[in-house]
């Protein structure tokens, strides 16, 4: 049951990495469950998850965008926001 866990976790990779790495990732996984805590290799697991998703796709320039994009937004129309009225009393 874990290791279809695992596996599940691999299949939500881009397909790219997936084909590349997936046969190597579960053979790891048999290796390594029984000497180490399956919690570190799905933490690994996640970790390249989103590595991979936010970096290798170029999805974080949209995030770097959106960020880029509110800044401004924050800094003009500031004043208007409820935090500057909650800091004041």
């Amino acid at each position: 049951m874990v290791r279809g866990l695992y596996r599940c976790l691999i299949w939500l990779h881009p397909a790219a990495f997936r084909l590349r790495f997936e046969e190597e990732m579960l053979w790891i996984f048999d290796e390594a469950a029984n000497a180490w805590r399956t919690a570190s290799l799905f933490s690994d697991a996640s970790v390249s998850l989103v590595r991979q998703w936010l970096l290798r796709s170029g999805l974080w320039r949209w995030v770097v965008a959106g960020i880029a994009g509110i800044i401004p937004l924050i800094l003009a129309f500031g004043s208007f926001l409820p935090w500057n009225r909650l800091v004041g009393r």
